[in-house]
């Protein structure tokens, strides 16, 4: 069945998107770890040939991945401006003086960027590896890796955005736009009183909020148990921001993110069907742990239970924190179901380290395919069945592994309305075929049937 965005008023009724978790017992979240490096993953045997063969043919034809790239002339005209830096660090930089770009072998690619500090006549340099932004007389420009050029180039921020904007407008779809101080404590506001109805539905359960610098955390467990995720989360939040080119500390959240969690299945259904309008019937059938309600408004609410064991919520917040992050990362598009239950399962596996979980799952669907060989359609379509997670994380690692800067080239173009087939063509040279033949491959199923 195909997931709806709410559209009503009332950002908490049914109708949100939800993305389920069926996690297994996890180790509880220790240690942060940035989401783009690779955890031992195997390779698709042969991703990086095929992007190669698809980078050379652009290269010939002059394509680039970069949007709204400046030129060589408006590169030029930036030489002796004024201007601010904005470091990758997320320092800024201001009172300097561009004195000239140095170009790389193709004139409109970025090398290194000369400057002098105030009235210094001393000249500096600066690595566009370490440089995330020049501000000139108000107008922004990003520095970003162009796939096909193989190097840096500028890119100017509101040509960009138009672009993107009138690509989802087509799609009826929009980039989430920033909210003032003002707006984002009206809206923590009317969070919590969402949580304070939930909290009289259940006059029975010891509920208590507790709130961090990004999650309003609503639950029945003993304080000492809750304290073991509370820094946790916003650690985490802090490094997904990282991964997904965010400024650090920034709030990506509407408000912030809601997690109704409770101790005891009975209370998590009770509501589920109350608050959230869901079929009980069918959550105890697919033995649903968590799930992610994400509203058109930009409002994510996780609720889930964690019954006895601290180790098992572990593996489902990080999990569904995970949904959540890519609903509110840059626009309101939502990844293809594999990609984003993939997503979400290398992130639990990578950050909870001690979980057994996705690699018993992708040992799991390893087993079923060697047995019949066929991975069905319904893979690529609007949600995974329950034994494809172990392929879609499997598949991830894999393509993160092969390139992490095609990975997240292409994981923001989609958020930007790109076709997912379409970027994946040209961030790693595959269609669908060919990426299952890859994976095949990969676990000794040559002859892997899609049907």
């Amino acid at each position: 069945m195909k997931n709806r965005l709410n559209r009503n008023k009332n950002p908490y009724s049914h109708g949100m998107s939800s993305q389920p978790s069926t996690d297994s017992p996890a180790g509880t979240a220790t240690r942060v770890v940035v989401l783009w490096v690779a955890t031992g993953a195997l390779l698709l045997g042969g991703p990086v040939a095929a992007q190669q063969t698809t980078l050379r043919a652009d290269r010939d034809s002059r394509r680039m991945t970069a949007e709204a790239a400046v030129t060589v002339v408006g590169l030029d005209a930036l030489h002796g401006k004024d201007c601010e830096f904005v470091l990758t660090s997320g320092k800024r930089l201001g009172g300097v003086t561009l004195v000239r770009i140095v170009r790389g072998k193709d004139k409109q690619t970025v090398r290194t960027v000369v400057y002098r500090k105030g009235d210094s006549t001393t000249t500096r340099r600066l690595q566009p590896k370490g440089l995330k932004q020049v501000i000139v007389a108000g107008k922004a420009y990003d520095l970003v890796v162009d796939l096909v050029l193989q190097a840096y180039v500028l890119v100017d921020v509101a040509e960009k955005k138009l672009l993107v904007a009138e690509r989802l407008a087509a799609q009826e779809q929009r980039l989430w736009e920033p909210l003032s101080d003002k707006q984002t404590a009206e809206i923590i506001q009317e969070q919590k009183e969402f949580l304070r109805k939930v909290g009289k539905a259940f006059p029975g359960l010891p509920m208590r909020l507790y709130e961090t610098k990004f999650f309003l955390f609503f639950s029945d467990m003993p304080p000492d148990q809750v304290g073991l995720y509370r820094a946790e989360l916003d650690s985490m939040n802090i490094e997904l921001g990282k991964a997904f080119d965010v400024p650090p500390g920034e709030n990506i959240w509407r408000g912030k993110a809601v997690f109704v969690v409770f101790v005891q299945q009975e209370a998590f259904l009770q509501f589920e069907q109350q608050f959230m309008k869901g079929d009980i019937a069918e959550l105890q059938r697919r033995r649903i742990r968590g799930l992610c309600h994400q509203s058109s408004t930009g409002n994510v609410v996780v609720a889930c239970y964690g019954g006895a064991d601290p180790n098992e919520l572990a593996a489902v917040l990080v999990h569904e924190t995970t949904h959540g992050y890519l609903h509110r990362f840059k626009s309101s598009v939502q990844l293809p179901s594999w990609l984003n239950e993939g997503i979400a399962e290398w992130v639990a596996a990578t950050v909870v380290r001690r979980t057994r979980g996705p690699h018993l799952k992708q040992r799991q669907a390893i087993d079923r395919l060697k047995q019949t060989g066929v991975l069905d359609q319904n893979f690529f379509g609007q949600r995974i069945d329950g034994w494809h997670y172990g392929v879609a994380s499997r598949i991830t690692d894999s393509l993160i592994k092969a390139n992490p800067d095609a990975f997240r080239w292409w994981l923001i173009s989609i958020k930007e309305g790109v076709d997912w087939q379409q970027g994946m063509r040209k961030a790693f040279g595959y269609t669908p075929l060919q990426l299952t033949q890859a994976y095949g491959r990969s676990i000794g199923v040559p002859q892997i049937r899609l049907q």
